[in-house]
């Protein structure tokens, strides 16, 4: 592997990384003049609360509150902040907890019942702010009567075993629990909100982050039934009749646009994988890298979407088409992985592995994939470096890239070739930047 390719190809993401940081997205987007801040479109005066509470969710949590904390001091009143295990930090006035994440936990419940009763007692004269990143869907859950945490947590451990996407496992996460899509601003109308939301989620759709808790759910129990189907999934007797209910009407579904409680929601996004991406051709181009930013909504199956990357490097490097060497190709997104084997891994790593055996053999070309949180999949690395020799560097170690690929061991591998891309946790998530480098032949 080509050094000076590993070494841009760090200071790329780490750079795209810094603009995503979340202290740094909730500085930038509130504005404090006096009493007055400026959000977006709207402006509060806080001297007209009588309290303000901050709620934080996901594994932006902690930073979030540390910039809120700074801008609004000793205005807070009380506020909590739910982060991932490994993920907390200390604040001044904010109390953080931990829980599971991605399969949720009982820390979870137990934070999201304490954050429930205490909004319960707010009041029209109070403001809230929800802090909001990725990962906020698990680690915040509140089941709906009738349904235990067991439920959920078999259920969400299917979803992300077949491949489901985030929208559809957020559909159905949203219809199991008393607080996503749109549940929180129900809990906690009549007071007024403002949303930060720090998006995890390709297009940035509000009610897919984090489960949509403060927006109106376009998600339905039809919905969720077809994903249902879709996927062929084995319901527990309790999630089954919940769903059965859903459908008959024997429940409501989740809140929808036509309700009061969102006249006082606000929602506003701070930022998303596209600000990474702008950052990153910044510093590619600074490196002398042509630059293209392919997409920031990359999905689909991890092992094909490799297919495609590795067809652009391999037209760039004997073509240079489409932009003349050398170049840097960007894309972001969240692939998924069909889960068949035992392994240990993150899609990451699975997609660097599956690009590494389409350009085998190939020089003057190197990928790193990386997850802006710090945490591929269930591992301690962010993604993993790949290039034409990666293969090779495998059977040296008595390693078959295509049988690692299958037994879904793609950590396995990039630890023992030392090719794993570890940053610790970030404190940010808005998905995962792919970088691309290919240059001429010297």
């Amino acid at each position: 592997m080509q050094s000076n390719l590993r070494s841009d190809a760090m200071g790329i993401v780490s750079q795209a990384i810094a603009a995503v940081n979340p202290y740094a997205c909730v500085q930038r987007s509130v504005q404090r003049k006096g009493d007055i801040l400026h959000i977006g479109s709207r402006s509060y005066d806080i001297s007209l609360y009588d309290h303000i509470y901050t709620v934080a969710f996901g594994k932006a949590s902690t930073s979030m509150s540390a910039a809120l904390e700074d801008i609004l001091g000793d205005e807070i009143t009380e506020g909590y902040a739910i982060t991932k295990y490994g993920f907390a930090g200390s604040l001044k006035k904010i109390k953080v907890m931990e829980a599971g994440h991605p399969i949720p936990d009982d820390n979870g419940v137990l934070a999201a019942k304490k954050i429930r009763d205490f909004l319960e007692k707010t009041g029209p004269k109070d403001l809230i702010f929800f802090l909001i990143s990725g990962g906020g869907s698990a680690l915040m859950t509140l089941p709906r009567k009738g349904i235990a945490l067991a439920d959920i947590v078999n259920l969400t451990d299917k979803l992300l075993r077949v491949g489901a996407t985030i929208d559809e496992v957020n559909t159905v996460r949203k219809h199991l629990s008393a607080v996503k899509g749109g549940g929180l601003a129900k809990i906690a109308y009549p007071s007024e909100s403002v949303s930060l939301i720090l998006s995890d989620v390709v297009g940035d759709p509000l009610d897919v982050i984090a489960s949509g808790p403060t927006v109106p759910d376009r998600s339905t129990f039809d919905d969720f039934q077809e994903i249902v189907l879709r996927y062929g999934l084995h319901l527990s007797p309790a999630v089954q009749g919940l769903l059965e209910d859903g459908l008959e009407g024997v429940i409501e579904d989740t809140p929808k646009l036509d309700g009061l409680i969102f006249e006082k929601c606000y929602n506003y996004l701070v930022g998303n994988n596209f600000l990474a991406l702008m950052e990153a051709t910044k510093k590619a181009n600074e490196l002398g890298y042509n630059t293209l930013l392919l997409t920031s909504s990359l999905a689909g199956e991890a092992k094909e979407v490799a297919k495609v990357i590795a067809s652009i490097a391999k037209e760039e490097r004997s073509k240079a088409i489409p932009l003349p060497l050398p170049v840097c190709i960007l894309a972001g997104g969240e692939p998924t992985v069909t889960i068949k084997g035992r392994g240990k891994g993150g899609r990451c790593q699975e997609l660097a592995l599956s690009f590494a055996l389409e350009v085998e053999g190939l020089e003057n070309m190197l990928l790193l994939a990386a997850a802006t949180d710090g945490n591929d999949g269930p591992t301690d690395a962010a993604g993993a470096f790949a290039d034409g020799d990666t293969v090779d560097k495998g059977r040296d170690v008595h390693m078959e890239a295509r049988v690692m690929l299958q037994h879904n061991n793609s950590y396995q591998f990039f630890k023992e070739t030392e090719d794993l891309f570890i940053t610790g946790p970030t404190g940010t998530n808005v998905m995962d930047i792919y970088v691309l480098l290919v240059r001429a032949d010297i």
